[in-house]
Parts: structure tokens; sequence; C-alpha cells
């Protein structure tokens, strides 16, 4: 799918401040252990560059996603949360008197165009696909063959009982 991008990135957009520390600290330990490193000084250097940049694009997507956030309804916020977030204590406590009233057909129907608005957002900030699989350099490259392969499911832990439109949360 073209947007393919788009759910990798919401997927994982609660971890993404967790990737970008561990995606700095592999870039300081590379720099504090290359003395040991028998290729050119060029090589390692250039690698310790390419890491603290995947850093700075992970940073970046969090700040375009809360971004996206902050133009969000509530209705929205919960339905991101609900599907592609999935964090329990947030729809806890965020969310928890909160009511979306509609079939299971609207609820499909509302995510779909989220997902859409969504994608959009990316794009006029400028987010492609080509563009995210290459200044991530291959982080989520198992995220996208997944959802490439129609393996959504597997991205996220599956849900015991409850839907959104017949729950509060």
């Amino acid at each position: 799918m073209k947007y393919d991008y788009v759910k990798a990135i919401l997927y994982a957009y609660p971890a993404l401040g967790e990737i970008g520390e561990a995606v700095g600290a592999a870039a300081d330990n590379k720099a504090l252990l290359s003395y040991r490193d028998l290729r050119s000084t060029e090589k390692v250097a250039g690698e310790i560059v390419k890491e603290i940049c995947v850093r700075r694009t992970i940073e970046e997507l969090c700040s375009v996603v809360e971004e996206m956030l902050g133009d969000c309804s509530e209705e929205e916020t919960f339905l991101l949360e609900y599907k592609y977030f999935r964090r329990k204590r947030v729809l806890r406590e965020k969310f928890s008197s909160f009511a979306l009233g509609c079939t299971e057909r609207n609820y499909f129907r509302k995510q779909n165009r989220l997902f859409l608005k969504a994608a959009g957002y990316f794009t006029r900030k400028g987010w492609t696909q080509e563009k995210f699989l290459a200044e991530t350099d291959g982080l989520f490259s198992r995220v996208m063959a997944a959802l490439g392969d129609g393996r959504e499911y597997a991205l996220t832990a599956q849900r015991r009982r409850g839907r959104p439109c017949q729950s509060s949360g």
C-alpha cells in the first residue's frame, strides 16, 4: 500500500522516544569504541553520522505526530489511541468516560477517514514512503514487511474483549 509508512509511524509512535534514545546510545557507543575498530576512520565516522541522522529523523517524526495530535478532535485522538497506540493507561485515564456512539460499520469508516487524514498530514509535512525508508535506514523494515504482507495484526497485542462502539474505552 502507498501509505504503509504512515501505519508504521502510527504503530511505532508510543515507542519513538525510546527508539530514538536507543539509536543515540548506539551512536555514542560506536563513537566511544571506535578506537578498537580496524576499519578506516572515515567509514566508522560515516556510520556514526548515519545513526545520529536516524535519531534526528525519529525525533522529527515524533514531533510531527504530536503536531498532528494537536489538530485532532477528542474522538480522533481516541480512535488513534485505540487502534494504533494501544496505551492502556491513556485509554483508562484520559478516555475513561468517553463513549464512541456509533455502529461497528461507522467505526471502521471513521478509522479509514482518520487514516487518510493522517496520511495527508504526513504528505503535507514532506513525509513520503521513500523519505521515510531512506531516512530511517531500514530501522522499520520488519514493520513495513509485515504491513506489506497483510500481517498488520502481528504488530500489536490482540484485545481480549470489548469494542470501541459498545464500551466507554
